[in-house]
């Protein structure tokens, strides 16, 4: 016991040093402080001090530590959160991004923890932090079933929820789509979504902010049957009742100011490498076969004589009635529209695919030479135009 009081002293003063003397008098020591369920280790003393490289050796030494709760219900990461100690925050969570998710009382994670805090802009960039760090934490859920942007809305806290919804709505991840629906229409303990509650509690902003979006359900019904309309015409809120019902023109507004980039890069986090490969190489395919048929159009290209270069007197005589010029298609102006109409559709297609399927950090270069790529197809095309 005096061993542990003697480790506890080390943590508050910041002595890692002492961490090894206490170590040599009894090698098991740091096993003994981590068989105890519920205990206030040296990491949860030293983080609540803010002594960075203390904690960050005893993590080391002993990493199970990092998801220890003492009699109170807390982490040392919760400590360390309590305490404003944000770097220290960092650093552990590098360590072991896993520690985001951590469920202290009540089930409050450490990003439920900031979205409840106030809204200066260092708990702003360390949730942001924290979540780009583990993005799987923004599903994690209290006692009440409420996720970071339930506990945000609650807690006036618009800051933290307008950075949520922004980072829901730009996330690009395998099964972004899925993800931004499931959270934006979670329901809490008491069936509330997040629109709900924003209308519980006549926050227009975070209304405005919902309601454009069609991710968000409007019509989902809580414990009391009650939807959104329900709640705004009850209270009575006229402004968010008039927004509710022209919600097709809000989404047309949104739709039109979305970007197409992004649905394209969620199309290619959901497509795995070998479909990737597989669809680039029909698209490739499809692409060189299409840009034959401008190189050598069915029934070939009118030729003009070695005494006439402009091509008025045609080799094949079979076609003069098509041309008047040499390079021009034989086929007639009727055969000639529908083929390039058709190959025009699954040129694009191919194109489509191809811009689709490329990675992010080659998509900038390689947009710019299919864009040329396509403008040579599309003049090739008017060149031979009969």
């Amino acid at each position: 016991m005096a061993n542990i009081r003697e480790l506890h002293a080390a943590a508050w003063l910041g002595e890692i040093d002492t961490i090894y003397k206490v170590i040599e008098q009894d090698p098991r020591i740091l096993e003994e402080v981590d068989a105890v369920p519920f205990v206030n280790t040296p990491l949860h003393t030293a983080a609540s001090a803010g002594h960075l490289e203390f904690s960050i050796e005893i993590m080391r030494l002993k990493p199970s530590f990092g998801w220890k709760l003492n009699e109170q219900g807390f982490s040392p990461i919760h400590l360390a959160l309590q305490n404003n100690q944000h770097n220290l925050v960092r650093r552990l969570v590098e360590i072991n991004k896993d520690l985001v998710r951590v469920k202290g009382r009540e089930g409050v994670t450490p990003l439920h923890f900031l979205c409840q805090s106030g809204d200066d802009n260092k708990n702003i960039k360390l949730l942001i932090d924290l979540l780009e760090a583990c993005p799987d934490s923004i599903e994690d859920v209290n006692v009440r079933n409420e996720t970071a942007l339930h506990i945000a809305l609650i807690n006036q806290n618009l800051s933290a929820f307008r950075k949520l919804v922004h980072w829901l709505v730009k996330n690009v991840r395998k099964g972004a789509d899925s993800l931004e629906v499931s959270i934006l229409n979670w329901k809490n303990s008491e069936g509330n979504t997040i629109l709900h509650i924003a209308i519980i509690n006549d926050n227009e902003q975070a209304f405005d902010l919902l309601i454009g979006s069609i991710k968000v359900d409007i019509n989902a019904r809580n414990l009391e049957n009650q939807t959104a309309l329900d709640l705004a015409e009850a209270r009575p809120l006229p402004t968010m009742n008039r927004k509710l019902q022209d919600r097709f023109a809000l989404f047309i507004n949104r739709f039109r100011r979305g970007s197409i980039v992004l649905v394209m890069d969620r199309i290619k986090a959901e497509v795995s490498e070998e479909q990737r490969n597989a669809n680039l190489v029909i698209a490739t395919l499809m692409l060189t076969v299409i840009y034959q048929t401008v190189l050598s159009p069915p029934g070939g290209l009118t030729q003009g004589s070695d005494n006439d270069p402009s091509g008025k007197n045609l080799l094949n005589s079979t076609s003069s009635h098509n041309s008047t010029a040499a390079g021009k298609s034989v086929m007639p102006q009727k055969t000639f529209y529908l083929v390039t109409v058709l190959n025009a559709y699954v040129f694009l297609f191919a194109i489509g695919i191809i811009i689709s399927m490329l990675p992010k950090s080659f998509s900038a270069f390689a947009v710019f030479s299919i864009l040329y790529f396509m403008t040579s197809y599309f003049v090739s095309e008017a060149v031979i135009w009969p």
